[in-house]
């Protein structure tokens, strides 16, 4: 709102003209304000998304962490005893392998190894279905296109972890994967029913 000089007399066109501008000031800071809400509402869902993906990052981290810890404990069960469904072996190792130009990469967290057989186990913290139905198929097809120097090999698969779901044992069980997991401080074994791939 303009200051009349002192000299200025207050007219009703001038007041109306003070008061004219006085409401577009004021709507002009309405507007102002209904941006702020925007934006406070715009970084509250920021926030939000934020919480929520720091969330998954660390759930992520735990299973990443917890993952580690199952894949050692049972490479290093499978270690000491040198044996599964009852076959002993020679040696065992863990091993990334990668071949561009056949555009396929693994990752093997056990394999044990003897001059006629070997048993591929993949871990997982918490095992379902999908990580059964997985190793039974692209898994071990990855592997046989990797590693062709096993390709005389008899291949039995096991699967170990912390936690299986339902479904996840039933499958392994329908599939003849050897299923091992960690009960407290004891690796248990489930493989009566291991098939040859």
């Amino acid at each position: 709102m303009k200051t009349t000089n002192k000299d200025e007399k207050l007219t009703p066109s001038l007041i109306l003209k003070m008061f004219a501008e006085t409401d577009k000031k004021i709507e002009e800071i309405k507007q102002q304000l209904k941006e702020i809400d925007k934006i406070v509402k715009e970084l509250a869902e920021d926030r939000k998304r934020t919480d929520r993906m720091t969330k998954e990052l660390f759930e992520d981290i735990g299973e990443i962490s917890n993952g580690e810890m199952v894949e050692k404990a049972i490479f290093n069960a499978l270690g000491q005893n040198m044996m599964f469904a009852g076959i002993d072996f020679e040696y065992i190792l863990s091993q990334k392998k990668r071949n561009t130009s056949l555009n396929l990469e693994i990752e093997i967290d056990a394999l044990l190894v003897n001059s006629t057989m070997l048993a591929l186990i993949e871990t997982s913290y918490r095992v379902d279905k999908k990580d059964v139905l997985k190793l039974a198929t692209d898994k071990l097809v990855d592997f046989k296109k990797l590693f062709p120097e096993f390709n005389n090999h008899k291949i039995m698969l096991g699967i170990g972890g912390m936690s299986f779901e339902n479904d996840a044992i039933i499958a392994a069980k329908e599939k003849g994967i050897g299923i091992i997991k960690i009960v407290g401080d004891k690796v248990e074994y489930q493989t009566e029913n291991v098939k040859i791939y």
